[in-house]
């Protein structure tokens, strides 16, 4: 199925400089697989959420700074073994140039010796209606008599307490995992008790149906000031 997230996080690290030998730059890929199951109800609207990491992989390139000078090359180069990582093409311009940038911020302050760890997540989605669901009982959770509704979601008063905090993140920060589109620009956005953050328009359509976060199932209360 198609990768339809990539997200990377970048970390330099410097090494001891005090050596004879020619001054190199490491740079370690690690990639991480993901596939992310959606339930949708019959509008589509998302009410389920489900993670399963596939694999995981990794490679370093190692270049010595005077190559770093010239881009083409090292473009070339990380390109090699991010196609060697089956990472899709139509990400390589993006994390290739982030990767450049923290290079030359590098060479700039004058580091002769660094490693750079880099992070990648991809991620399939997949999404599923809850209608061509079968629903097999296993004996492990029977209805109460006397309950006459459940509720699945939050309640209302729950949400608007949640929305009250919610803001706008422009520098960026992830991704949220119920669309998959990056946390910024104009959207808002809202962290629920348990820190995680998501687009506002998104965590509340989820919060209407299910009463726990979709990526660590915590359940979603706010206690109220006293």
């Amino acid at each position: 199925m198609e990768t339809v997230y990539c997200g990377y996080s970048l970390n330099l690290e410097t090494r001891n400089s005090d050596f004879s030998g020619l001054s190199t730059a490491i740079f370690n890929f690690s990639v991480k697989r993901h596939h992310q199951l959606v339930f949708v109800d019959q509008v589509g609207v998302p009410i389920n959420f489900q993670d399963t990491i596939l694999s995981e992989s990794s490679q370093s390139l190692e270049l010595p700074l005077c190559v770093l000078l010239w881009q083409s090359l090292c473009q070339t180069h990380m390109e090699r073994v991010l196609d060697a990582l089956d990472v899709h093409s139509c990400f390589w311009a993006d994390i290739i140039r982030s990767i450049m940038h923290a290079v030359f911020l590098g060479l700039y302050y004058g580091h002769q010796q660094f490693d750079m760890n880099i992070d990648l997540d991809l991620a399939t989605q997949e999404q599923v209606r809850m209608e061509n669901i079968v629903e097999v009982s296993t004996g492990g959770y029977e209805s109460d008599p006397n309950q006459d509704q459940v509720t699945l979601g939050v309640s209302r008063s729950t949400i608007e307490k949640l929305e009250r905090n919610s803001c706008s993140v422009w520098d960026g920060d992830g991704c949220c995992c119920i669309c998959l589109e990056e946390l910024n620009g104009v959207d808002k956005v809202m962290e629920i008790p348990c820190s995680h953050l998501f687009h506002s328009k998104c965590i509340v359509k989820w919060l209407e149906r299910t009463d726990s976060c979709p990526l660590c199932r915590s359940k979603v209360e706010v206690e109220d000031p006293e």
